[in-house]
């Protein structure tokens, strides 16, 4: 049974598993992804037993803004509605009037599904 809750208890070892099982670059520097997810105004957690398997975090004003800087399901986990999951939980922590996301085009559809629009063009500069 999958487990969800907003205590922080994994490891760097943990994140470094869960962000390059998806391939994500962040997973390459676990010092940096533990402070950035500790420091995140929203976190939480999915475990099954005690395996870190999907995380979402946000950025927030606690009041009008909610950036979604963080949502990863591990592969063998995905398909199985614990990314919507995390994904309802994060957006009803308040009644946010703008909650904002960047995401792969490859992953469009599954905010679209969950009733995000796309709208603008994301700028960023990445620094890996």
């Amino acid at each position: 049974m999958i487990k969800y809750t907003e205590e922080m208890t994994c490891t760097k070892e943990d994140l470094k598993k869960l962000y390059l099982s998806v391939n994500w670059n962040s997973g390459k520097y676990p010092d940096k992804l533990y402070e950035s997810i500790k420091n995140s105004t929203y976190k939480i957690f999915a475990y099954d037993d005690d395996k870190l398997i999907g995380l979402v975090t946000g950025l927030s004003d606690n009041c009008i803004n909610l950036f979604i800087s963080y949502l990863v399901v591990a592969p063998e986990y995905q398909n199985k509605k614990i990314g919507t999951t995390l994904l309802n939980k994060i957006v009803s922590k308040k009644d946010f009037n703008r909650i904002q996301l960047i995401t792969e085009s490859k992953d469009k559809e599954f905010y679209l599904k969950n009733g995000f629009i796309e709208d603008g063009v994301g700028i960023f500069k990445i620094q890996w």
